[in-house]
């Protein structure tokens, strides 16, 4: 009989807990000391300000507790990922070349369908303007028609010409509907992904002071500009505290 002193075992109560990719125990004590490390933070944050030179010296010793923590606890980091990293190494080192050579078949093979598909797109271009032209040439005629059977009073005429309008009419319809048509390659097994032809889009510098005009109001370009003047500022050539950069203010803060 089952009470709750002895209650009835399930599936995968046997089973040990699953181990962790790192030293949980190591991990435990690096977040004790951390815990320690914020609590003192937190009294040096309660002082507002450094009064005294022997509270500075303090605060050396504290800040240089706190780069030695990190320290250990970064090594343990390493130590326990490193075994992870060899393993992803070998990974990639066994797949890479099948990759690569999977990858250098079809760069190799690509441009022939590429072509194919620019070839039939040309020639189904060439239809699109044919069907439109025609479609131009019927409803033309349609209106001839239309225009002639009004001037003499002819009714049969001018039911002919209605039909021709509407014949001019789906033929426009036709036309527009080939010209949206997209020209694809489908699978020859019907397991393969259908292939199209995409449309890349690239632009080319060519005026760089004409382009700067056109986006001086980017952020980005903003944030590239500031890029660039912060490598030449923290250049070893570059002297803060004389050079300066057209544009730039040069802000020298010590910490």
């Amino acid at each position: 009989m089952l009470d709750d002193q002895n209650p009835r075992a399930v599936s995968g109560d046997n089973n040990p807990p699953e181990p962790t990719p790192y030293r949980a125990d190591v991990v435990e004590q690096h977040a004790a000391k951390a815990n320690e490390f914020l609590d003192a933070a937190g009294d040096w944050l309660d002082l507002k300000e450094i009064e005294s030179e022997e509270q500075a010296g303090q605060l050396v010793d504290f800040l240089d507790g706190l780069r030695k923590r990190f320290k250990l606890a970064d090594d343990d980091r390493k130590a326990d990922k490193k075994p992870h990293d060899d393993a992803g190494k070998d990974v990639q080192a066994a797949y890479t070349p099948i990759l690569d050579k999977i990858k250098k078949a079809g760069d190799r093979v690509k441009p022939m369908q590429s072509a194919w598909l620019l070839k039939v797109e040309a020639e189904r271009k060439a239809e699109a303007e044919r069907k439109q032209a025609e479609a131009r040439r019927i409803a033309e005629e349609a209106e001839r028609q239309a225009a002639a059977a009004a001037s003499r009073n002819d009714l049969a005429g001018e039911a002919d010409a209605e039909a021709a309008q509407k014949a001019a009419e789906k033929a426009q319809k036709d036309a527009d509907r080939f010209a949206k048509s997209k020209v694809n390659a489908r699978s020859a097994s019907g397991g393969g992904r259908t292939q199209g032809l995409r449309t890349y889009v690239y632009a080319s510098l060519k005026n760089p002071r004409v382009a700067f005009m056109h986006y001086q109001d980017h952020p980005a370009l903003h944030e590239c500009l500031t890029q660039l003047a912060q490598q030449e500022a923290r250049a070893a050539e570059f002297n803060a505290e004389t050079d300066t950069i057209p544009g730039f203010d040069i802000r020298i803060e010590r910490k």
